[in-house]
């Protein structure tokens, strides 16, 4: 480790889902976790959200939105900057929850904010692009992307006299399988009626009868586990952003939102392709790899050449739960939890149904994905010498707690037994990579050597 005095200071965290004030939150024990956003040379969070009134030119409910459909007063984003975040990631599988103009309006709320911002755009080449950020001495960079969306969330590149599509930055993933599961799966979609197409050699598409749509694509490997395999054009092409990004900045990070699990582990642990991903994103330029959406709540932490990855760790601020209106499509999907018709519900109302997946018949994963969903998480803060190394790792562990409905969604610091708890799930999660995370005067201090 290097001895040389930290000149650079920069915080991360997780999701932001607002739909009111935070700066100026009068609970000291909120503001003691702010501090960590407020006090870093520049503070990076996730936008899980999409900034609009509701109202304005495209914005509309989309036919499918990524499960909530969330929403912040665009007077939140302002607060946000008044927090000390400056960069934030937009890659996500709720920027096309209200349409375009959902996104478009995000995209002006967060620039008239100040706000830099990657991972979605009018097109796949302004997706990819990094957005860029002058702090201290140093330039930062962020490269976006997520495992996680809709379809038709997915920007597209113009060509041959075309516009482009306006969306995310996908980092897709297809299923890899044997030959005797194709066979097997084969059978089961023609049974059901279903295009059933052999590409080539190893894939094959499947998707609804009518027209070539909403294809999924399996890949044929002999001796291979059933899994998800990324998508190679799309490792090439943000493979090609991450070295571009490094060319112009000192500091690079790479941000994935999933929520995909390892299928042999459970949900707090990332799937078997995000491991691999992360590590090349390094060897192409990455200097921290950022992954989250995962509502696991948190995931381990990995060091690779002295660079971190972190796996997950947690929601920073998670307010869907006081969403104060939500399309008719909502109701629609969890009208099983209602207790009156569907016209007459209120976004309360369907609370129950935010849960559905937590309960016993999950088939997989047992107890679903949502397990203890938002009550931890920590903020990692990581310091840089002169020389652009990293220097020193302090995860800041907070907890959200139920309470008056003021309080719902609001990172709070935790006492030091709970610190102490978090500490210790952030150390056991690590394992698996081999790093060490030791507890220390409230926080976690992760060895870099």
């Amino acid at each position: 480790m290097s001895n040389s005095k930290p000149t650079f200071r920069l915080a991360l965290a997780g999701d932001a889902i607002v739909n009111r004030p935070v700066a100026d939150c009068s609970h000291p024990s909120v503001q003691a976790v702010l501090k960590h956003l407020k006090c870093s040379d520049l503070a990076y969070v996730n936008c899980e959200t999409l900034f609009h009134d509701y109202t304005g030119n495209g914005v509309y409910p989309a036919a499918e939105g990524g499960w909530s459909y969330l929403r912040s007063p665009p007077e939140t984003a302002a607060d946000l900057r008044r927090c000390g975040i400056r960069l934030m990631s937009t890659a996500n599988n709720h920027a096309l929850d209200y349409s375009y103009g959902g996104l478009f309006s995000t995209h002006q709320t967060l620039d008239k904010a100040g706000i830099a911002h990657a991972g979605s755009g009018m097109d796949l080449a302004s997706a990819r692009s990094p957005a860029f950020v002058d702090a201290g001495r140093f330039r930062v960079a962020l490269v976006s992307m997520t495992t996680t969306s809709t379809p038709a969330s997915r920007a597209g590149m113009p060509h041959d006299g075309t516009q482009g599509r306006p969306g995310v930055n996908p980092l897709r993933y297809h299923l890899q399988v044997d030959s005797k599961a194709m066979s097997e799966i084969s059978a089961f979609y023609t049974a059901l009626g279903w295009w059933v197409v052999k590409v080539n050699d190893r894939e094959w598409q499947v998707n609804p009868p009518g027209l070539h749509m909403s294809i999924t694509r399996y890949f044929v490997s002999e001796g291979a586990r059933p899994g998800m395999v990324l998508d190679q054009d799309d490792v090439d092409g943000n493979l090609r952003a991450i070295r571009n990004a490094k060319a112009y900045a000192d500091i690079v990070i790479v941000h994935v939102h999933n929520h995909e699990w390892d299928q042999a582990q459970g949900p707090q642990y990332p799937p078997e392709f995000l491991p691999p991903f992360a590590r090349i994103a390094i060897d192409a330029g990455g200097d921290v790899v950022f992954a989250q959406g995962g509502h696991a709540p948190i995931r381990g932490i990995e060091l690779y050449r002295g660079k971190p990855i972190f796996y997950d760790t947690g929601d920073l601020f998670s307010m869907a739960a006081t969403i104060s209106h939500s399309p008719h499509d909502f109701y629609v999907r969890h009208a099983a939890a209602l207790k009156k018709p569907v016209h007459e519900a209120l976004t309360c109302d369907v609370l129950p149904a935010r849960q559905r997946y937590s309960i016993e018949w999950s088939r997989n994963p047992a107890g679903g994905t949502r397990q203890g969903r938002g009550q931890v998480g920590a903020i990692p803060v990581l310091d840089y010498n002169e020389s652009g190394e990293l220097s020193r790792l302090v995860l800041h562990p907070f907890v959200h707690q139920h309470g008056p409905k003021a309080d719902i969604g609001l990172p709070f610091s935790p006492d030091d037994e709970t610190a102490r708890a978090i500490i210790q799930q952030f150390s056991v999660l690590s394992e698996t990579f081999k790093t060490r995370i030791a507890f220390e005067e409230g926080a976690g201090e992760v060895t870099l050597c």
